[in-house]
């Protein structure tokens, strides 16, 4: 098999070394779109929307009933749960007390030319000037 990099069609490309496992076809790699495989018992379904005793959904697969009994307990101690008082006066102490100012206009800040900005400007207008001149004289450039 070669690699074809080039995709102009001029190039020989490069003898590609085949491994012991052959090349997969792209639907094999595609997430299928069928029923799952594991799935939850419908009598589970029935009593998770409360339409069903738990008795009738232990019945059906008591292992999906202990997982959603103790996902169930875990949210409610996190439903208890409340954010110390402390915390609460540590965010409002680190607001500003007054409202924030307008940044200033760009044409008000102070201008700082650095050594580098100097020098490209510098030539900028040289080079500036050298057309203009060139042009006006009729030299061609």
């Amino acid at each position: 098999m070669l690699d074809d990099l080039r995709s102009d069609g001029l190039g020989e490309g490069r003898k590609r070394e085949r491994t012991g496992q052959p090349e997969r076809p792209l639907a094999d790699r595609e997430v299928p779109l069928g029923p799952p495989t594991s799935s939850i018992a419908d009598s589970v379904h029935a009593w998770l929307d409360g339409d069903a005793t738990e008795s009738q959904a232990r019945r059906a697969d008591a292992g999906d009933v202990d997982f959603w009994k103790r996902l169930d307990e875990d949210l409610a101690a996190r439903r208890r749960l409340r954010t110390p008082a402390h915390l609460h006066a540590q965010i409002m102490n680190a607001l500003p007390m007054h409202a924030p100012t307008v940044i200033t206009p760009w044409w008000r800040r102070e201008f700082v030319v650095t050594p580098t900005s100097a020098v490209v400007v510098g030539a900028t207008l040289v080079v500036a000037a050298a057309a203009v001149t060139a042009l006006a004289i009729g030299i061609p450039f």
